[in-house]
């Protein structure tokens, strides 16, 4: 059995986990700057030492209705396609490394967190989805299409 490292997580109402190797660090963010015509899951952009990172949504992304950015709430940064993004989230639970394997999804998931969910993975007697970052920055692009 292998262990792995996770970010165990709740973002968009829901406890989740993300690979650690899918992400460059945590921090609080300030105020974001609007994006005019932006999509609706991208809340604005922030400096952050000296680079520049869109603000994504999830629960936008899942289907819930949009959070208002509160002050020094924490994201999760990320690097997708060569581009920096943070993830909103509603709070940063744990880091740690969870020998249980990822299994499939059990159950039937609602439409945003079947696009966004790799897997399933058993952690201190509680089911966690699997989610890779990238799926909250591509979902809405996908559902456009």
């Amino acid at each position: 059995m292998i262990d792995r490292l996770y970010l165990v997580a709740r973002i968009a109402d829901t406890r989740v986990a993300l690979r650690s190797d899918a992400i460059n660090s945590v921090v609080t963010v300030g105020q974001p700057v609007a994006v005019p015509a932006a999509p609706p899951h991208v809340v604005g952009i922030f400096a952050l030492r000296s680079r520049v990172l869109t603000l994504i949504d999830p629960h936008v992304v899942v289907g819930l209705p949009a959070v208002p950015v509160a002050p020094g709430q924490r994201v999760i940064v990320v690097d997708v396609g060569g581009h920096g993004y943070a993830l909103l989230a509603d709070a940063i639970e744990d880091v740690c490394f969870i020998a249980a394997p990822e299994t499939r999804v059990a159950g039937k998931l609602l439409p945003g967190w079947a696009r966004v969910a790799d897997a399933m993975i058993e952690h201190d007697e509680a089911s966690l989805l699997v989610v890779d970052p990238a799926h909250f920055i591509a979902a809405p692009a996908a559902r456009a299409a």
